[in-house]
């Protein structure tokens, strides 16, 4: 699926509060080797997550994060002691292609459900995003979420 109908999906899949601020963003560089890119989320034009493969590449000497399966090179996950503060991901720690394939998956093979108890911190991200996860749920999956990029997710949903 191209990347511009892949926006399109998931942009109508925003929840409502969402809708007219939050967009997704991706690009690849021009006469790079293996596609290298960016993916990234802007709320009002404020860049809120990067997903950035020379990021990933620079900080963990590979193109993806273990818990995103892509079928590149992969680095562990990143442990919550060596997390920044405030930081809703690490500088690289998730890549374009992490970003774009849990895009697809969450587009094409799950439903809300299997994404908001994916092991896959993307898909959880996704589904916090989504209009189909409605506040209550929010507030009982912010009981057990631990990844701060869901976390943040969350908080954008809830008005924090």
């Amino acid at each position: 699926m191209k990347w511009s109908k892949m926006r399109v999906k998931l942009k109508d899949r925003l929840a409502e509060d969402l809708k007219n601020n939050l967009d997704y963003h991706l690009t690849t560089y021009k006469n790079s080797t293996g596609w290298l890119g960016r993916a990234w989320l802007t709320l009002n034009g404020i860049e809120l997550v990067n997903f950035s493969n020379p990021d990933t590449w620079k900080y963990f000497k590979s193109y993806s994060n273990e818990l995103c399966e892509t079928g590149y090179i992969s680095h562990a996950a990143v442990k919550d002691e060596d997390r920044s503060n405030n930081a809703g991901m690490e500088r690289g720690e998730f890549s374009k292609y992490n970003f774009s394939g849990s895009a697809f998956e969450f587009l094409t093979e799950l439903n809300i459900e299997q994404s908001q108890k994916s092991t896959n911190p993307i898909h959880r991200m996704l589904a916090m995003l989504d209009k189909r996860t409605g506040k209550r749920r929010i507030f009982e999956l912010r009981e057990k979420e631990t990844h701060p990029l869901v976390l943040k997710m969350i908080e954008l949903r809830i008005g924090k």
